[in-house]
């Protein structure tokens, strides 16, 4: 029930106006938005009906945010000057697919974008060169995958997380800096601290990216 509850609590609406030509038309795309939505976003329909698009189609989408759709209808020059006054989106459709395939665009601009982690290497620390409140620099050996700059990383201490979220700043290689270490290889590594943080030798250093990705219907 506590699941149940915190999904329609999240629930993300879009709010659409409809008109249609006939009454089987309007049935045909009421079912077919309702169809399309999802734990996360939903069509709510605040207006339908049939006939032309009307003055208080537009003062409903207004005031309720929501798009004006036809199908097979008119827009008649008055309503479309409220509409333009008003600054309400209204598109008109012919063909049922097309009406379908806008609003999904817009269920899925209502979307959270989905955050994508992908792990890309680990360094285990042999020796720590300076530690202040925003930085920490480290030496150590790449045992898995490649370190990489820009990246992420967090901290382990055998099992425990002691760190996370802290932006790799710099790669060494002898003197020189590196954009990429590969996996056998010495390496420095400076990171982007919040606080102090007291390294020691044999902390795990993983590193990895995030992305954000638009999520599809």
């Amino acid at each position: 029930m506590l699941r149940i509850i915190s999904q329609k609590s999240q629930l993300t609406e879009l709010n659409v106006v409809l008109r249609a030509d006939v009454q089987g038309s309007l049935t045909s795309v009421i079912d077919s938005l309702r169809a399309l939505g999802t734990e996360d976003v939903a069509v709510r329909i605040v207006s339908s009906g049939v006939g032309v698009i009307t003055e208080s189609d537009v003062h409903t989408a207004a005031t309720s945010g929501a798009i004006i759709y036809g199908f097979h209808v008119e827009l008649p020059s008055a309503v479309k000057q409220i509409a333009q006054r008003d600054r309400v989106s209204v598109r008109l459709f012919s063909i049922i697919y097309e009406l379908i395939d806008d609003v999904k665009k817009e269920m899925e601009a209502l979307l959270a974008p989905e955050v994508v982690e992908k792990d890309i290497g680990r360094l285990i620390v042999k020796g720590i060169f300076r530690t202040t409140q925003n930085e920490t620099i480290a030496g150590g050996e790449v045992t898995k995958g490649k370190l990489a700059v820009p990246a992420l990383a967090r901290v382990y201490r055998e099992k425990e997380l002691i760190a996370d979220n802290l932006e790799v700043t710099n790669l060494k290689s002898g003197p020189t800096d590196v954009k990429e270490v590969n996996e056998g290889q010495m390496c420095g590594i400076s990171l982007k601290t919040q606080s102090k943080l007291n390294l020691v030798e044999g902390d795990r250093i993983e590193l990895f990216t995030r992305q954000t990705k638009t999520r599809r219907l």
